[in-house]
């Protein structure tokens, strides 16, 4: 994909559509996070409902934990990043806009507010009072919208 895109819908139909979608495939990610967060708990407590103490965790348990939480990140990850939500805000009806850098998709509006952001970090550069090169990183990246 390229660098930068901007997903912009103005009939209100096709919007509506488009929500629905998102709302399904966030739904269905959710499913699948619930289900493996279930079985995380099975771990986490005996038969009369007392919680174990990871010391009491033979290694293979503790593996197959490690395993379900690296499954729940992930599954989260790509769904906070994929086109049905805003990164930063998560909100899931917006236009979105698609960094590369960051391999996420930002809301138009979080997009505009990291531009802006850019640009009055360069104003504060100008004037020497200004040091921070990972907020100016994430900012330059909107840099073309």
């Amino acid at each position: 994909m390229r660098d930068k895109r901007i997903v912009i819908i103005k009939d209100l139909g096709l919007r509506k559509i488009r929500n629905e979608l998102r709302m399904v495939l966030i739904q269905a990610s959710n499913t699948e996070w619930d289900k493996i967060f279930n079985k995380m708990e099975e771990f986490r407590y005996d038969k009369d409902e007392n919680r174990i103490s990871l010391d009491d965790w033979t290694p293979s348990q503790l593996k197959q934990f490690r395993e379900l939480q690296y499954l729940k990140n992930g599954n989260e990850e790509i769904c906070r990043k994929s086109i049905c939500m805003c990164y930063t805000c998560g909100k899931p009806d917006q236009d979105m806009y698609y960094n590369h850098p960051y391999r996420a998709w930002f809301c138009v509006e979080c997009a505009n507010l990291a531009k802006s952001h850019q640009t009055r970090i360069k104003a504060k550069k100008a004037h020497g009072i200004y040091n921070c090169d990972s907020d100016e990183e994430f900012s330059h990246s909107f840099r073309v919208i």
